[in-house]
């Protein structure tokens, strides 16, 4: 006989639990009673889902803000959004970094129909304002109905004096967006970078990555693309995908008459390049290209391009139409339609890449 079998209830009668094993008790369902839950309650069906916590992430001036802030639109507009269903909801977003761009980021939308509160705020330490934000946002609900979505942007921001390094830091940073998130109700969408080693994926302690139920990596290739991708999604599948670039867009002028600018994200369809064979003029236009970036090829430090060389695609179509190598013709308007023609080539084999008066080579397709 094992000391187990001596073992007997010590409250058989249910009105004899203290308050907290009653807790528990009505806590307590038998297994065969549970049936299958067909329907998710998502904001964007295989991205979001309503009253989890999401974090997207990725490196420096990768877009992460313009693409939080076109999903926000989005899902506060109830519009489709990269071909997937949405749920219209609420949204807050919270800019903790927005600086004085943000207002311009949020004016270029059409008809922007969120709220955003730009101001300091801290989710960590003492100084937390989690319980005060449920507050503000529950009086917002009271008027405008419950909240969706809120975006906090960035995670570095609203750290306070904690370390996203430290496992303690974090487990109290994901402590106080659970108040967030279970006093609204909301999906709480938590803005982030990259680590040095992109391959690891988010900056900070891996302790992030294992309290979140959905995580959204963006990356940029060598021609401007960027992809969103689902990386983790606690119950349901990954690998979703999206892509798209930022097309710049002028707001107005300034007091000098100079154009001040924002970027929207502009979605496109991505695949595999056409195997296209590089030759005659084509070749010809790409070795030109070739040597014109070796002698005044230009990095632009700008989110929207590649971090690769370039030169004015205008310098490139007058270098090949001087050199004769295009046609045997002597009128400069065959010249240039050749060149047009060929470029069309080279962009179809992904072999350069032109945008906004400005080209760049890329590699080869294997």
């Amino acid at each position: 006989m094992s000391d187990f079998d001596n073992v007997t209830p010590m409250r058989s009668d249910p009105g004899l639990l203290k308050p907290k094993a009653k807790e528990l008790l009505a806590a307590a369902t038998w297994a065969g009673n549970f049936e299958p839950s067909l329907d998710r309650d998502y904001l964007v069906k295989g991205w979001l889902d309503k009253g989890t916590l999401t974090v997207v992430f990725g490196q420096s001036n990768v877009g992460k803000s313009f693409f939080a802030l076109d999903l926000a639109h989005h899902i506060s507009k109830g519009e489709a959004w990269g071909n997937r269903r949405v749920n219209k909801g609420n949204v807050l977003y919270i800019a903790a970094e927005g600086g004085s761009s943000f207002p311009n980021r949020v004016s270029a939308l059409d008809d922007p129909e969120f709220w955003v509160i730009a101001a300091p705020v801290t989710f960590a330490g003492k100084a937390s304002d989690a319980g005060s934000m449920v507050e503000m946002v529950q009086h917002l609900a009271s008027q405008t109905g419950r909240f969706d979505l809120i975006v906090v942007d960035t995670l570095s921001r609203v750290m306070g004096d904690g370390d996203e390094n430290t496992a303690p830091d974090i487990a109290d940073l994901i402590r106080n967006l659970d108040v967030l998130r279970r006093g609204t109700g909301s999906n709480i969408m938590l803005i982030h970078h990259s680590g040095k080693d992109v391959a690891r994926g988010a900056r900070g302690h891996s302790s992030l990555r294992a309290a979140v139920d959905t995580e959204i990596e963006l990356t940029r290739d060598e021609i401007g693309v960027i992809t969103a991708e689902v990386t983790k999604q606690r119950d349901g599948p990954t690998g979703y995908k999206f892509a798209y670039s930022l097309r710049q867009i002028e707001l107005g002028r300034d007091q000098d008459g100079d154009p001040v600018t924002t970027c929207l994200v502009e979605p496109i369809v991505t695949g595999e390049a056409d195997r296209v064979q590089i030759s005659g003029p084509a070749l010809a236009a790409l070795d030109a290209l070739e040597a014109l970036l070796e002698d005044r090829g230009e990095i632009l430090h700008d989110p929207r391009y590649p971090g690769t060389p370039c030169v004015p695609h205008k310098e490139w179509m007058e270098m090949c139409i001087a050199s004769g190598q295009l046609s045997s013709s002597d009128k400069r308007e065959t010249h240039r339609r050749v060149f047009n023609r060929e470029v069309e080539t080279l962009k179809r084999g992904r072999s350069v890449s032109v945008r906004d008066g400005l080209v760049w080579k890329l590699e080869k397709p294997q």
